[in-house]
């Protein structure tokens, strides 16, 4: 077994912790090399801690937006841990606490955490003049968690497939923290992934969905819909083609090539280099156009590029 690789490779889709915890709780800690057992175990024990401390912040979080009456609930990594799904809270690599409000709350919510001595990072240059589905990110010197606060969790609206209203009205409390039902926190976890980090366009597989879309679906929780949106059919077909699953959701009818291309769009080599260059391009090209537009239309923005050019150049160049 190549180890550096598993490391490597886990590291990168962010399950290293999620691997580590499996084989402990099969019992095959003994297949690993003690160096290697030695340094899983102390990122996973790091990992616990600080998940630990991201649930507290958290917990604080949900009572100071209760007390002020914002209508919120937290998605994503974080409501999966609030909702006590793992068998080890370490199992979870955690990024942002990404909570999602009522969206005329969201200026209030962003408001009451600076009053909290929370602090705003700085918008980019584009970022100054879109409709963004969540604020500039905030942190707090005593706190280890950065808080993203959505009005919106897609780059584009699907209400048919992710309805904000719906979520907040169907949330549920679980010791003092407001989350989705399972099944819609899975579905922001997908379409997250699928639209927001364009893994529709790339049609590549993510881990660590992946495995949360294994550990929801234990939880027995009865599903009120059953979603069917390309997006949901490509990751159901993607996930398949590395892990098994008793879910019907799971099923699908992609035909063998079909299968093959994904397997080897996933695939480090030439065919995954070259489809990801057009892939880029594509995005790139179509984020020019709305650049564009916006510099056209927006004189405010003319003169922010202008007073910024060197930022602009250097990101025409692919420096930034």
């Amino acid at each position: 077994m190549d180890w550096e690789w598993l490391v490597k490779s886990s590291s990168q889709q962010g399950v290293m912790t999620s691997a580590y915890c499996r084989l402990k709780h099969k019992n095959l800690i003994d297949v690993l090399p003690n160096d290697l057992n030695t340094y899983l175990s102390e990122i996973t024990n790091i990992n616990r801690n600080r998940n630990l401390s991201l649930l507290n912040q958290v917990k604080e979080l949900s009572l100071l937006f209760n007390t002020h009456k914002i209508h919120h609930v937290f998605v994503k990594g974080c409501a999966l841990l609030a909702s006590g799904v793992y068998n080890d809270i370490g199992e979870r690599m955690i990024g942002d606490i990404d909570v999602l409000v009522e969206p005329t709350h969201l200026h209030k919510a962003g408001r009451l955490l600076k009053e909290t001595n929370y602090t705003s990072l700085d918008e980019s240059l584009f970022g100054k003049y879109k409709d963004h589905r969540h604020l500039p990110r905030l942190i707090h010197p005593d706190r280890l968690g950065a808080v993203e606060i959505h009005s919106k969790l897609l780059r584009k609206e699907r209400q048919k497939i992710l309805n904000v209203k719906e979520i907040l009205a169907n949330r549920r409390t679980i010791k003092g923290v407001c989350v989705p039902i399972m099944v819609a926190n899975l579905d922001i976890l997908i379409l997250n992934h699928q639209i927001n980090d364009f893994g529709y366009l790339f049609k590549s597989i993510n881990f660590k969905v992946c495995y949360d879309s294994l550990v929801l679906e234990q939880q027995n929780e009865p599903s009120t819909t059953s979603k069917t949106s390309k997006y949901h059919r490509l990751f159901y077909t993607l996930r398949a083609l590395y892990f098994k699953s008793n879910s019907m959701t799971s099923k699908n009818t992609s035909s063998t090539v079909l299968k093959k291309m994904y397997k080897l769009l996933n695939k480090k080599g030439l065919v995954r280099r070259i489809y990801t260059r057009i892939v880029n391009v594509n995005i790139g090209l179509i984020t020019g156009l709305e650049g564009i537009k916006l510099f056209a239309k927006n004189k405010h923005f003319r003169a922010d590029v202008w007073n910024h050019k060197s930022e602009v150049i250097k990101l025409f160049r692919g420096e930034e």
